[in-house]
């Protein structure tokens, strides 16, 4: 097997979800898209200017959610989430979006990868992709074929 074939696709437990919502911006209290707060199995972040995700964050609402005044929509079951690692990782991802220029110095961005909208999250030690649940089997499908290329 090649270096670039040596990649994981992870399945992320996701135990609860919220999305907030705002009618101004989040970044009328400082936060702009591209903003993520990592902790554990905690998510947060923000990709949409009006738009913030929590994932695993066990019902506690965020300090920028709260100041902001956001309208909470429990979103449990509406995203999937995948940890994409290993020395290829980043090579499959390539093959789908140029993600160094998506993400252009920021933790988190909103994409369309192999035709599935997706958000790119930046952690340490991985990628992780967050799916809408409708597209997850396509999305899934598409960097298994891909990977298989490589």
């Amino acid at each position: 097997m090649s270096a670039l074939a040596q990649w994981q696709l992870e399945v992320i437990n996701v135990t609860d979800c919220v999305e907030w919502h705002v009618v101004a911006s989040f970044a009328e209290h400082g936060v702009n898209p591209g903003f993520a707060v990592i902790e554990n199995d905690s998510r947060i972040f923000h990709f949409a200017q009006r738009y913030l995700l929590a994932i695993n964050h066990k019902g506690t609402t965020p300090a920028v959610a709260a100041t902001a005044e956001a309208i909470a929509v429990d979103a449990t079951g509406k995203w999937c989430g995948y940890r994409l690692h290993g020395s290829g990782a980043r090579k499959v991802l390539a093959a789908g979006a140029h993600t160094d220029l998506v993400l252009n110095g920021r933790e988190c961005a909103a994409l369309s990868l192999f035709d599935c909208p997706v958000v790119l999250l930046l952690v340490a030690d991985a990628d992780e992709i967050w799916v809408p649940a409708s597209y997850a089997e396509s999305l899934c499908d598409a960097l298994n074929k891909v990977g298989k290329r490589l």
